[in-house]
């Protein structure tokens, strides 16, 4: 459960947390990526398959879409919040993955509280490793506005400090 995977993180075994979360969103039926490194081409595979939903989507086309109204969704995008942090601790490589993940669940299904520093964690890859700083401030912008909408505001400090540290200054 969320709680489970809380405390394991709050007391520094993020290895557990890991596991914990990945066997939470598979409980409910949702995709999790393996624990193990990932590959370039698993990464860049994800990416692309990412790129084709974004299609063309402005920023205000993603702060517009509908909200997450299922509850599996919403459960699998939390577990997917703490797998952020744990595998950037444990295993790097599967950062992108679950960042991934996160938005494509926001863009199929809906946007919720954690759709915002889902895109703002998609704008820091396409900022930095992934060298598109335009596309990634472009998901940064999205992130922030998403934040406008009623209920949304629970991420807002994280949000923000992904987009304003890591994001913005590449084409400011």
């Amino acid at each position: 459960s969320e709680i489970k995977v809380k405390s394991l993180l709050t007391v520094g075994k993020a290895n557990e947390a890991i596991n914990a979360a990945l066997d939470f969103r598979r409980q409910l039926g949702l995709p999790a990526p393996q624990k193990k490194p990932a590959s370039k081409f698993t990464i860049i595979r994800e990416y692309i398959r990412v790129k084709k939903l974004l299609k063309d989507k402005t920023a205000e086309n993603i702060a517009n879409l509908p909200e997450l109204d299922d509850e599996r969704y919403e459960m699998g995008q939390r577990m997917n919040e703490h797998l952020a942090t744990s595998v950037y601790l444990v295993e790097p490589t599967m950062l992108p993955l679950v960042i991934f993940q996160s938005v494509t669940t926001s863009l199929k299904h809906g946007l919720s509280p954690t759709s915002s520093p889902a895109f703002a964690r998609l704008g820091l890859l396409l900022c930095g490793p992934f060298g598109k700083p335009h596309e990634g401030r472009e998901m940064a912008k999205a992130a922030e506005l998403i934040l406008e909408k009623p209920g949304m505001r629970s991420r807002a400090v994280y949000t923000v400090f992904v987009t304003q540290s890591f994001c913005y200054h590449w084409t400011s």
